[in-house]
C-alpha cells in the first residue's frame, strides 16, 4: 500500500511539474499577447482589457502558487514515505526526497520557487504596464485614482500570495480525517 501510494504522489508531482511548465508560460503569453496588442484597439476595448487584465493576473500568480503548495504537499508527504518504508525495511531503500538536498528551503522546490518569481516578476511588470497603458484613456483623474487603486490592489494582493507561499508549511492532516472514512466515525 505505501509503494502504491508513493507511486501515485509521483504521478500527481509529473501533473503538477506538467501544469506548471506548459500551462502557465501559455497563460502568461496568452495575457502578454492580449496586453500588448491591445494598443491597436479602438478606446473602448482597450478599456475593457485594461480593467480584466489585472484580475487575469492576480488569477495567474493565485493559480501558480496553489500549483506550488500542492507540490510541497506531495514533496513531504513522499519524503514521509519514503522514511515509514525505510523504518519497516530496517535499512534505507528510498532516499531521493527524504534525503533531497533542497528539502525544505523552497516552498515547492527550486524549479516551484523560480517559477513564482518569474510569474511574480511578469503580474508586476504587466500591471505596471496596464497603470500606464490607462492614463491616456481615462483623462479624468477621478477615473484614473480609482483605477490606479484597484492596480495597487491587484498587486497588493499579488504580493501578499507569493509572502505567504514563503510561510506556508506542509502539516498532515490527523488520522481520522480522510474523506473516505469521516462519514464512518462511530461514538465513542
Amino acid at each position: 500500500m505505501l509503494m502504491e501510494e508513493h507511486r501515485a504522489l509521483y504521478g500527481l508531482l509529473s501533473f503538477r511539474l506538467a501544469a506548471v511548465e506548459r500551462s502557465l508560460p501559455v497563460a502568461g503569453g496568452t495575457l502578454a499577447a492580449i496586453l500588448s496588442g491591445s494598443a491597436s484597439l479602438p478606446p473602448e476595448t482597450q478599456r475593457v482589457i485594461l480593467l480584466a487584465m489585472p484580475a487575469a493576473l492576480l488569477w495567474l500568480m493565485r493559480t501558480t502558487c496553489a500549483h506550488a503548495r500542492s507540490k510541497e504537499d506531495v514533496v513531504r508527504r513522499l519524503g514521509e514515505l519514503e522514511g515509514t518504508v525505510n523504518y519497516i525495511a530496517g535499512e534505507e531503500l528510498l532516499a531521493f526526497q527524504s534525503r533531497h538536498p533542497n528539502r525544505g528551503q523552497h516552498v515547492s522546490g527550486r524549479s516551484g520557487g523560480t517559477t513564482v518569481f518569474g510569474v511574480l516578476s511578469f503580474c508586476l511588470t504587466a500591471v505596471t504596464a496596464c497603470a500606464w497603458m490607462a492614463i491616456p484613456l481615462w483623462p479624468d483623474w477621478v477615473l484614473q485614482v480609482v483605477y490606479g487603486a484597484y492596480v495597487v490592489s491587484v498587486a497588493t494582493d499579488v504580493v501578499a500570495t507569493v509572502w505567504g507561499l514563503g510561510r506556508y508549511v506542509y502539516r498532515k492532516a490527523p488520522a481520522g480525517t480522510s474523506p473516505l472514512f469521516v462519514g464512518l466515525r462511530f461514538p465513542e
